[in-house]
């Protein structure tokens, strides 16, 4: 149910925010060597397509990112001039059923991906996904606009491993200054998307609610900034091609309560329907402040 681009042959749910530009120009990566890791997650899936049909040499890195020796061979044998790193244990549920496990890859995996920057690649420009869960929620009813500098405070673990992935990277990247861009990633959409995250879930339970029903959903006054998965990546290959360096909010900047977001899916699937809900815990906001974001594609 998702609506197609036509300029792009790309279906979103979410409408592209006026100062993120379409990414169309591929010409700066043409003739480099470009890496990623996660290329068979919802974003790499997206970012390795793309530059595959622009005629982009892109290779993957498949194996473990917790095997040193794996990924030290794999850099040994490439030259990378810009690279992508997007691997990491996601869900929520799987994060906190084996949380070793999970930070193991988010933070240490992170950690070996810079060593090997350091250590063979040091004209790439690197990429690093991080997550809006990295700083602390603000009260629902009196939002706060986040900004790069706002209180890290997380409130899951998949959070604090992404937080503990930036303060790993951080400083080292520094030290021996890799131009490099940590992108905290706020909530966003796709059509690749799977239950258990939120979109694709109110999709399963709108198409199952008969016309005129009602579908009862939990914490609808919670907060969220999402953009598509499509627009999360245009953000990341114009980060690239002005390699830009530091930490930056990539969302929309506008706020959306669950119940909203959940009539916008309503009236995209072109569903009647009425929507109940109950607030479970206190109602919560993760709004970006995106004028970084903006200054950087008005240049």
């Amino acid at each position: 149910m998702y609506r197609r681009v036509e300029l792009m042959e790309r279906y979103q749910l979410f409408k592209q925010p006026s100062f993120i530009p379409v990414f169309e120009n591929y010409d700066d990566f043409r003739g480099c060597c470009v890496g990623i890791t996660g290329h068979k997650g919802v974003l790499g899936t997206i970012l390795y397509k793309r530059m595959l049909e622009n005629g982009v040499r892109i290779e993957t890195y498949s194996s473990d990112i917790t095997d040193a020796m794996s990924l030290e061979n794999w850099f040994d044998r490439n030259n990378f001039e810009y690279f992508f790193h997007f691997a990491a244990v996601v869900p929520v549920d799987i994060v906190e059923g084996d949380a070793l496990t999970a930070y193991e890859t988010n933070a240490i995996g992170t950690y070996n991906i810079c060593k090997q920057i350091i250590k063979s690649q040091r004209n790439c420009w690197l990429f690093l996904a991080s997550s809006s869960h990295v700083y602390e929620t603000s009260d629902a009813r009196r939002p706060q606009v986040l900004s790069v500098g706002s209180i890290k405070k997380p409130g899951n673990f998949y959070g604090a491993s992404k937080l503990a992935a930036e303060q790993i990277a951080g400083p080292l990247l520094k030290h021996y200054n890799i131009p490099n861009c940590i992108g905290r990633i706020f909530s966003f959409s796709s059509v690749l998307q799977k239950e258990p995250y939120l979109v694709p879930t109110i999709m399963r339970k709108i198409k199952n609610i008969p016309d005129g029903g009602t579908l009862e959903i939990i914490n609808p006054d919670s907060v969220r900034d999402i953009i598509d998965a499509e627009t999360v990546i245009d953000c990341v290959l114009h980060l690239a091609q002005n390699r830009f360096r530091g930490t930056i909010n990539i969302a929309s900047g506008q706020a959306m309560s669950i119940a909203d977001i959940t009539r916008h899916i309503a009236k995209v699937m072109k569903r009647n329907i009425k929507i109940r809900g109950i607030n479970k815990s206190k109602p919560n906001s993760l709004i970006a402040d995106v004028s970084e974001l903006k200054k950087t594609f008005s240049k």
